[in-house]
């Protein structure tokens, strides 16, 4: 008999998000031997160090994020690109504006306005990026998997991890909830 499982994104937002849905991966694989076909995960930071995380699962298998799973929000010439717009950062406070220099390579040093500003450099490339993970669990096909059926009359439902004491997914959260429900309205956000 077909398990039921709905659609479901986990979206982690800077370090902490990332380890959360790597753990979330590794329960998926343990309890069904891989990841159902409705189930995605996208781990999203400024800086690349937690991507490298691996988990092992119960039968010894290396669990990773795959390179789709992840999204790298880089930032070059961040003084230069906040010098010129300057005014569509007015949010960001004065004594934040010297942090944004590291944010090339050295991700959001535990400063919100960091996260904020890269992912609103790459705002675009993230609807991107979540528009294909969604096309991908909303797949037409998926429907019809033998192994999985999808709960009926379930909306797809997003759930965001982040860590609420600074850095990227403390900078981004509300700007990620806002964005994903300009990309669709039809989802249950967690």
């Amino acid at each position: 008999m077909a398990k039921k499982i709905k659609r479901c994104l986990y979206i982690g937002l800077g370090g902490t998000g990332i380890k959360t849905i790597l753990q979330t991966k590794k329960k998926f694989i343990d309890t069904y031997g891989e990841v159902p076909p409705m189930i995605g995960f996208l781990g999203i930071d400024t800086d690349g160090g937690e991507y490298s995380n691996k988990l092992l699962s119960v039968r010894g298998e290396e669990i990773m994020l795959d390179n789709n799973e992840q999204l790298q929000l880089l930032a070059p010439r961040t003084v230069e690109f906040y010098e010129i717009h300057k005014s569509d950062f007015s949010w960001i406070p004065e004594c934040n504006v010297k942090a944004i220099s590291m944010l090339y390579g050295f991700g959001a040093g535990g400063v919100r306005s960091n996260g904020r500003f890269a992912f609103t450099v790459n705002k675009n490339k993230v609807a991107t990026t979540v528009n294909a993970k969604i096309a991908d669990i909303t797949n037409i096909g998926i429907a019809h998997d033998s192994k999985y059926e999808l709960l009926a009359n379930s909306l797809l439902e997003i759930h965001m991890v982040f860590s609420v004491s600074g850095g990227t997914g403390c900078g981004i959260f509300l700007n990620m909830e806002y964005l994903l429900k300009e990309i669709n309205l039809n989802l249950k956000i967690y």
